[in-house]
C-alpha cells in the first residue's frame, strides 16, 4: 500500500507542480487580456496550447534517456530565476519585460520537463505546443509603440490615397482624415495592429495543426500579416466613405459590425492559404514505446519546496511594508478661471482608459494662455491600475492627432503645498502653434505621500525602487495639462508653477 502511495505522489507532484507554474503564468497575462482589447486574443491561446499539445500527444514518438546534463543546468537556473521576477512582477504588472521574463522561466521549465519523461525526440515533439503561449504575452513597449505608429500611418495615407482616387476629398493631419463633414480619427483599432496578433496567432496555430515545414510557416504568418493589413485598411476606407457622405455620426453603427466582418474575412484568407500551402493533416500513429519515464522525484521536491517559498517569501515581504499612508493630493478645479469649461471625455477614451475617477476641462489664464487638464485616478487594490494608468502616453497619444513632438525636456519637479511633483515635459507643434504638455503620473498612497523623493517613474530604477519600498497595489493617478500660448517652454513651466500652487489641494 505504501510503495503505491508512493507511486502515485510521484507521478501527481510533477503535474501538481506545473499545474501552479502555468496557473501563475495564466494570472499574470491575463489582466492584459481583460483590459487591452488589442490582446483579447490571448483567451484562446491557452486552449488552443493544450489543443496542440493533446494532438501531439496522440502521435508521439518513442522514449529516448535524457542523458544530457545540460538540462538540469537549464532546469535549476529556470527554476532560480522564478523569485527575483515574481518579487518585480507584483509592483510591476504593466512591465512587459518581467512578462516575457515569467514565460521564459515557465516554459523553459516545462521543456526540461518534457525532456526528462520523453528525452530528445519529445521535446523536439511538444515544443512548440508549449511556446505557442509566448504569442499572447504583450510585446515590448518601444516595439508595440513603433508597430501601432507605423500601421496606424500606413493604414492613414492608404486610406486617404484611395478616397481621393474615388474623387472623395480628403486631406491627412497626423493620424487623421479630414472629410467634407468632419474629422476622422484613424485609432489603434482601425490601425491593423489587433488583426495582426489574432492572425500571428491562427497562422502559427494552423502551420502546426497541418505539420506543416518551417518555410512554409514563415510564409504563411507574412501572408497572414499582409492580409490583416489590407483587411483592415478596407476597413478604415469604408468607414471614412460612409463618414464623407453621411456624416460623422454614422461611424459608430458601422464601427464594430464592419471590424468583426472584415476580421471574418481575413481568417477565412488565412485558413483558405494555410490549406492550399499545407495540404491535409497527416496521420501519424504513436510508437509502441511512447510512455514516459518518471520526473526526477529530487527535481520535483526541490522546485516545490522553491515554488512555496517564492510564493510565500514574495507575499510576506510586501506585507511587512505595507504602510497606512494618508496624505493624498487631488485639484481644485480653477472654477473662478476666466471661461472655465467642463469637457467631455469621449466615450472610446473612457472605454480605453477605464477609469474609476475622472474630470477634464478647459480655462484661460490672466495672461492669455488657453489650458486643458486631464485628471484621471484608479483604485487600490486591482494591478489592472497600474496597467492602465500606465498605458498611455502623450508623446504616443498626441501625434495621433496631428501634433507633431519637438522636444522633450525630460522630468521636471514641482514644489506645491509641500509635495514634490514630477513632470514629464514635452513641447508639441499643432497646426504651426507651439504646444506645451506636462505629464504627471503618481502612485497614491505610495510613501512619496510621506517623504517626497525625486524618481522618473517610467525608469528601472524607479521600478525596482518600488520593489525595495514593498509598494504594490498602490492607487494611480494621472494629471495632464495642456498649454497654448505660451512663446517658449520656460514660459510656460514658469505658469505652470505659478498655477500648481492653486490647483493642488491634499
Amino acid at each position: 500500500m505504501i510503495g503505491r502511495r508512493q507511486k502515485f505522489l510521484k507521478r501527481i507532484l510533477p503535474l501538481v507542480l506545473f499545474g501552479t507554474l502555468w496557473y501563475l503564468l495564466l494570472k499574470h497575462l491575463s489582466v492584459r487580456w481583460a483590459i487591452n482589447p488589442q490582446y483579447s486574443f490571448g483567451w484562446f491561446v491557452p486552449v488552443i496550447s493544450a489543443y496542440l499539445f493533446l494532438i501531439r500527444w496522440r502521435t508521439r514518438p518513442g522514449v529516448e534517456f535524457a542523458h544530457s546534463a545540460v538540462a538540469k543546468w537549464f532546469f535549476c537556473a529556470a527554476g532560480f530565476a522564478l523569485l527575483p521576477t515574481w518579487l518585480v512582477e507584483q509592483p510591476n504588472p504593466d512591465w512587459q519585460l518581467i512578462s516575457w521574463l515569467l514565460a521564459f522561466e515557465i516554459v523553459a521549465l516545462s521543456l526540461c520537463a518534457i525532456y526528462f519523461v520523453g528525452g530528445r525526440s519529445w521535446l523536439r515533439h511538444f515544443a512548440f505546443s508549449i511556446c505557442f503561449i509566448l504569442v499572447s504575452v504583450p510585446w515590448p513597449s518601444a516595439v508595440e509603440d513603433f508597430v501601432i505608429q507605423g500601421l496606424t500611418q500606413a493604414a492613414t495615407v492608404v486610406t486617404v490615397a484611395s478616397l481621393n482616387l474615388f474623387h472623395i476629398s480628403a486631406v491627412q493631419h497626423g493620424n487623421v482624415i479630414e472629410v467634407k463633414t468632419g474629422l476622422v480619427g484613424v485609432d489603434e483599432a482601425c490601425s491593423g495592429v489587433r488583426s495582426l496578433q489574432a492572425t500571428l496567432m491562427v497562422s502559427l496555430f494552423l502551420g502546426e495543426l497541418y505539420r506543416a515545414s518551417w518555410l512554409r510557416r514563415i510564409v504563411l504568418v507574412l501572408c497572414g500579416a499582409s492580409i490583416a493589413f489590407l483587411c483592415n485598411a478596407g476597413r478604415t476606407f469604408l468607414l471614412t466613405a460612409v463618414a464623407a457622405k453621411d456624416g460623422i455620426e454614422t461611424i459608430s453603427s458601422w464601427h464594430d459590425p464592419l471590424g468583426y466582418t472584415v476580421l471574418a474575412i481575413c481568417l477565412l484568407l488565412i485558413w483558405s492559404f494555410a490549406r492550399l500551402v499545407s495540404g491535409p493533416i497527416p496521420n501519424v500513429r504513436p510508437s509502441k514505446e511512447s510512455m514516459p519515464v518518471p520526473f526526477p522525484w529530487r527535481l520535483a521536491c526541490g522546485l516545490g519546496a522553491w515554488i512555496l517559498f517564492t510564493v510565500l517569501g514574495t507575499e510576506v515581504w510586501y506585507r511587512m511594508h505595507e504602510t497606512r499612508a494618508t496624505l493624498h493630493w487631488s485639484i481644485e478645479w480653477p472654477v473662478a478661471q476666466k471661461d472655465f469649461s467642463d469637457l467631455v471625455i469621449p466615450q472610446p477614451a473612457a472605454d480605453m482608459l477605464k477609469f474609476d475617477e475622472g474630470r477634464a476641462a478647459s480655462w484661460t489664464d490672466r495672461d492669455g494662455s488657453s489650458w486643458t487638464a486631464f485628471f484621471f485616478k484608479w483604485a487600490a487594490g486591482p494591478p489592472r491600475s497600474r496597467i492602465l494608468a500606465r498605458a498611455h502616453r502623450p508623446e504616443v497619444c498626441l501625434p495621433a492627432a496631428g501634433y507633431k513632438l519637438q522636444m522633450d525636456r525630460g522630468t521636471i519637479t514641482i514644489d506645491a503645498r509641500g509635495l514634490i511633483i514630477p513632470f514629464h515635459a514635452l513641447d508639441f507643434d499643432y497646426d504651426g502653434r507651439p504646444v506645451h504638455v506636462f505629464f504627471c503620473l503618481w502612485q497614491d498612497g505610495s510613501k512619496d505621500s510621506i517623504q517626497p523623493r525625486i524618481s522618473d517613474p517610467w525608469t528601472r530604477l524607479a521600478r525596482f525602487e518600488t520593489v525595495l519600498l514593498g509598494e504594490r497595489n498602490l492607487g494611480q493617478q494621472v494629471l495632464e495639462i495642456v498649454i497654448f500660448g505660451c512663446a517658449t517652454p520656460q514660459e510656460a513651466e514658469s505658469a505652470l508653477r505659478r498655477q500648481m500652487e492653486t490647483l493642488i489641494r491634499t
